[in-house]
């Protein structure tokens, strides 16, 4: 299989995954040691899976109220990616996503009227062994698609429909083709 780097993976309509299921994924490793990547199509404030174990009742209303903050897998979800200009048109996305668990800049982020348009907050991340992701595409599971930053231009919610769509999908994974009647 050839590298994912800068890939993105959506999940195909039959992901039951509760963590994958109508994901967008962007693959920004890919190795010998397996592939990473961060769901980028997910808001927390959505995911009802993540807040229903939050116990402290501010942290939950920042959760549910930040448009900023997005659940970008279930692995080290203590750690933060941090994506700023995300229009950017750089060829190499990853370059642009930082790791970090520095809880002043992610406080500088939330609270901060002056930080950058489009700078989002991605908790967590998904990784999978070599073989295991290559399992689950050849599976069916993923269709890998070429990025392209105006991904950012649909809002989340509508990401992965409109990404299936324009591959003839929809989310009963029903091919659009009609024929004549």
């Amino acid at each position: 299989m050839k590298n994912l780097k800068n890939k993105l993976l959506i999940s195909m309509p039959n992901m039951v995954d509760p963590y994958f299921a109508k994901s967008v994924i962007f693959i920004f490793e890919d190795g010998m040691d397996g592939t990473t990547g961060i769901i980028i199509n997910k808001p927390v404030s959505e995911m009802k899976i993540v807040n229903s174990g939050i116990k402290n009742k501010i942290f939950e209303d920042i959760l549910n109220e930040s448009k900023k903050i997005f659940f970008g897998g279930p692995i080290n979800l203590n750690e933060v990616c941090v994506i700023e200009s995300i229009l950017s048109s750089e060829i190499d996305f990853s370059k642009k996503i930082q790791l970090s668990t520095d809880l002043d800049l992610i406080k500088k982020i939330l609270f901060n009227d002056n930080s950058p348009d489009g700078t989002r907050l991605i908790f967590g991340h998904a990784g999978w062994e070599k073989q295991q992701l290559c399992n689950e595409i050849k599976r069916g599971d993923w269709i890998i698609q070429e990025y392209d930053s105006s991904i950012f231009n649909v809002p989340p919610q509508n990401l992965w429909q409109e990404m299936i769509h324009t591959l003839g999908l929809d989310e009963f994974n029903v091919i659009g083709a009609g024929g004549m009647s």
